[in-house]
């Protein structure tokens, strides 16, 4: 390790992976493209079983090379022509007629993401424009339309306890002005509605039985690298964690084997492709006789760890990466993705979604609860008015995380952290707190390490590292050496405040 510079050392980490009668759902619209049969359809069908206001289908008008959405010209867009074509028609829409909207649903035919030049991995995070479109359209109307990276926006919602309604009206500078969710999935149209069949599958499921006997499954990977497997201590393990705390039936599997054949599925977080052990490049769905990850039921919610698995919803794609395509194929009524590389630091944190859906909250509401940074490559696809219909409030657990420490006194509330280390004395346990300078925010100096005053806390772990030395307040993970587990810890937690402890 002393041998690498501080540059190369930071670049390897940097880049990785990772009218209603009632008015009930006047809070709701639906976007369409109006040049493809395909987006009007599944528009309207949903509009119809979710019994919406007809004044709240949005007709866009996209150019698209083939109207039945048969390849992938469809899912990109240039910036130019998403502000021409989507931001603006629909920030007149939304001003002349959605007063009452804070959720917005985008339609297969309505681009996935917007195009922008190549950077490199070292600058992803503070220069790339590359974004989903749904993460735009979620910020509409707000400075981070449009803007690069990810440094100045970390999502004011997360940890926010009030309801999203609430938290829109009490704070209206907020840049999270919508929660936007994509019906999509592959385009094979049955005669019918000519609504995809995967589409129709997914709208279905949201609203099915749920099997009493649902199983949450977590699976982890214990053979991964040191610096992705911090991913497994600060995501995929308290998710399980979290689930087992609420008394879920739970399937926890921290072996090397990717996980086939559970049945029935409620809840599910793993790595995908990027797991290792994948039976084929396809990693879900029917493989050798083998169903991966098993059956899901009705309202079943999803995550993985995978950079591009939202890259495309259209057939033929190479499977360089998993696609979440394949979990809507398989069953799956909500799942979370990237359109592009997001980085560990942006990705959708499977503890807090899958706690708070499985606490009753509507699929969206879990999602963007657990999404870190806003305008960024993530997306959500799935009805976003699904929801657990619980016959009784599942019980707060009073150690929410899991770890033998009550949230009272837990230090870190929702990393389990049972050891409780906490080297610099400020509340906080060094699993969650990256924060060595104190200023409040994990922060990066995008790899210079002078001047000392200027140098961020990303960059203070890795200079440990690089010279072999020891620091308490650097050693994150408690083993007694600061090495890259530790720098990539830093990174996960980066622009974010240190905790949740016991002390607000």
């Amino acid at each position: 390790m002393s041998t690498r510079t501080l540059a190369s050392l930071l670049l390897s980490l940097a880049a990785l992976v990772l009218s209603c009668s009632h008015g009930e759902h006047d809070h709701v619209a639906v976007v369409v493209n109006d040049q493809s049969p395909v987006s009007v359809a599944i528009g309207e069908r949903y509009v119809e079983l979710r019994d919406l206001p007809r004044r709240n289908l949005v007709r866009l008008s996209i150019p698209v090379d083939d109207p039945k959405l048969g390849d992938a010209r469809h899912e990109t867009i240039t910036r130019e022509a998403f502000d021409e074509r989507i931001r603006a028609p629909l920030e007149t829409w939304l001003a002349e007629n959605g007063e009452d909207v804070h959720v917005l649903v985008t339609t297969k035919g309505i681009p996935l993401r917007v195009s922008g030049p190549e950077v490199a991995a070292a600058d992803l995070l503070r220069a790339s424009s590359v974004a989903s479109v749904d993460a735009e359209l979620a910020v509409l109307g707000s400075p981070l339309v449009g803007s690069a990276g990810i440094a100045g926006s970390t999502n004011p919602w997360l940890g926010d306890p009030r309801r999203f309604e609430q938290f829109r009206r009490e704070e209206p500078a907020a840049a999270l002005r919508y929660l936007v969710a994509r019906l999509t999935g592959y385009a094979d149209v049955e005669p019918g509605d000519g609504v995809p069949a995967d589409v129709a599958r997914l709208i279905d499921a949201a609203r099915a039985p749920v099997d009493a006997q649902a199983l949450w499954l977590v699976d982890l990977d214990p053979s991964l690298p040191a610096a992705m497997d911090a991913a497994n201590e600060l995501l995929l393990a308290p998710a399980a964690q979290a689930l087992s705390a609420l008394g879920l039936r739970l399937v926890e599997d921290t072996g090397p084997e990717f996980v086939a054949d559970v049945s029935p599925i409620q809840g599910y977080a793993s790595w995908g492709s990027n797991d290792g052990h994948e039976a084929a490049p396809r990693t879900y769905g029917e493989i050798d006789g083998r169903l991966y990850p098993g059956r899901f039921t009705g309202r079943a919610l999803a995550v993985d760890l995978v950079s591009t698995n939202a890259r495309t919803f259209s057939r033929g794609a190479e499977y360089g990466q998993s696609l979440i395509a394949d979990l809507v194929a398989a069953g799956v009524a909500g799942v979370a993705g990237h359109v592009a590389e997001p980085t560990l630091p942006a990705v959708v944190r499977p503890h807090l979604m899958l706690r708070h859906y499985a606490r009753g909250e509507p699929a969206i509401e879990a999602y963007y609860r657990a999404l870190p940074h806003l305008g960024w490559m993530n997306v959500y696809v799935g009805d976003p008015l699904m929801r657990l219909e619980l016959e009784t409030p599942r019980t707060v657990p009073m150690d929410g995380d899991g770890d033998g420490i009550l949230d009272s006194r837990d230090n870190c509330r929702e990393i389990p952290n049972p050891r409780q280390r906490d080297t610099d004395g400020d509340g906080f346990g060094n699993l969650c707190d990256a924060d060595v300078n104190g200023d409040g925010r994990v922060t990066t100096s995008w790899g210079e390490s002078f001047p000392r005053s200027l140098r961020g806390d990303v960059e203070a772990i890795a200079l440990t590292v690089q010279r072999g030395e020891y620091d308490p307040d650097h050693d994150l993970d408690g083993n007694h050496e600061v090495d890259e587990r530790d720098v990539s810890i830093a990174q996960i937690y980066l622009f974010a405040p240190p905790g949740p402890g016991a002390s607000p």
